[in-house]
């Protein structure tokens, strides 16, 4: 059994598929499977598959029901003990990230998470991972700066009816099961902005929202939060559609500089 199984989820980005391949092959942890689950692409992304093709177990190319569904086969086919991530346009922060991870790790956590850095183009952002005990808040961290126990994926798959925040659904329901959860301080991934997450963040909260209404019921200081951060995105939605780009840029190079 590898240590970690690394899936990578790509869909007509030929180019993202293949920073990302370059960026997990150049990984000096070698104890890993590499893992494509293409969406039937029809650009140039199977030739990028092809020209790679020795350093992946296993390649599933086919119609899926979107990025969960997609994610749910590499969950299926995955066979390490932990499970990350790493869709077409992600990189790895540096070539040693797996290495400082399991080197820094002791005993078998059922959920490892760290850092990550967010790619602007002009500048870059440091985000830490948030203490696990505040994972009702929302995520801890980035997906692609998280491992889960393999097996604990395939008894607890993302849901399918969660369009946005499913990763968020499976990683809370393990939360509310008790799973030992451990942050180290490494930064782990780089991804770069304008996601699904970022462009649909109202939708991202309520999801995020209905996951843990689902698992702790009615609490007036959940609700509260989330109305709150609902109504702070639709805000900031606004107040971003009228400022210049350049605007923008400085406040977020000012964010980063922090």
């Amino acid at each position: 059994m590898n240590k970690v199984s690394i899936v990578t989820i790509v869909k007509n980005d030929s180019a993202g598929l293949e920073k990302t391949v370059k960026s997990v092959t150049a990984q000096t942890f070698q104890d890993y499977e590499f893992i494509i689950i293409d969406g039937a692409s029809n650009d140039g992304t199977p030739d990028v598959i092809n020209s790679f093709k020795q350093h992946f177990r296993k390649v599933i190319s086919e119609p899926d029901n979107g990025i969960y569904d997609a994610m749910n086969k590499g969950i299926a086919s995955a066979s390490g003990e932990y499970i990350i991530f790493m869709n077409a346009g992600d990189v790895f922060a540096s070539p040693e990230v797996l290495e400082l991870v399991f080197s820094s790790v002791k005993g078998r956590p059922d959920v490892i998470y760290g850092d990550y850095l967010v790619d602007y183009g002009y500048t870059t952002r440091l985000l830490h991972g948030i203490p696990a005990e505040k994972i009702w808040q929302g995520m801890l961290t980035s997906h692609q700066s998280t491992l889960v126990r393999t097996e604990l994926m395939r008894s607890y798959p993302f849901d399918l009816n969660l369009k946005i925040g499913a990763d968020f659904g499976t990683l809370y329901k393990l939360a509310v099961k008790g799973c030992i959860f451990l942050y180290t301080p490494v930064t782990i991934a780089v991804i770069e902005p304008g996601g699904v997450s970022d462009r649909k963040r109202i939708q991202v909260y309520r999801e995020h929202l209905q996951t843990v209404r689902r698992y702790c019921g009615f609490s007036p200081k959940i609700i509260i939060y989330y109305v709150f951060r609902i109504a702070e995105s639709w805000l900031r939605q606004r107040v971003k559609s009228i400022l210049p780009e350049k605007t923008v840029r400085t406040v977020i190079k000012h964010k980063a500089d922090k």
